[in-house]
């Protein structure tokens, strides 16, 4: 339950990774500070599907080439998604670590009195 709803947390960040969004860390950094305001985690969501991606970048004509003649824009690298897959492992090594309890093996706090039974 914990990991699906880390996972429902960044998923601006996971989209934004998969469309190859060129401000992919930008969108990660406030996903990860912002994100649990609902504000912070919708502006994210937007911009993730914005149209600013390096498949785009490249289709038009392109403005910023390196000194070697190629596209100085790419696509995000895999660190990013190291990252998020460290993240989800801590989440899931955490909530193993929790020991939740039968309701049931808990005491009545409150005693039946005079023969009422709660």
């Amino acid at each position: 339950m914990l990991i699906v709803a880390t996972l429902l947390y960044f998923l601006p960040t996971v989209i934004a990774l998969a469309r190859g969004h060129l401000s992919t860390l930008a969108i990660f950094v406030l996903n990860l500070f912002l994100g649990w305001t609902l504000l912070g985690w919708l502006i994210a969501l937007i911009w993730s599907f914005s149209g600013f991606t390096a498949a785009n970048y490249t289709r038009i004509e392109p403005q910023i080439v390196g000194p070697d003649g190629r596209i100085i824009a790419r696509r995000s690298g895999g660190s990013l998604w190291i990252v998020l897959i460290l993240i989800l492992v801590a989440v899931a090594i955490v909530d193993k670590q929790r020991h939740f309890r039968d309701l049931r093996s808990f005491e009545n706090p409150f005693p039946a009195e005079d023969g009422v039974r709660l």
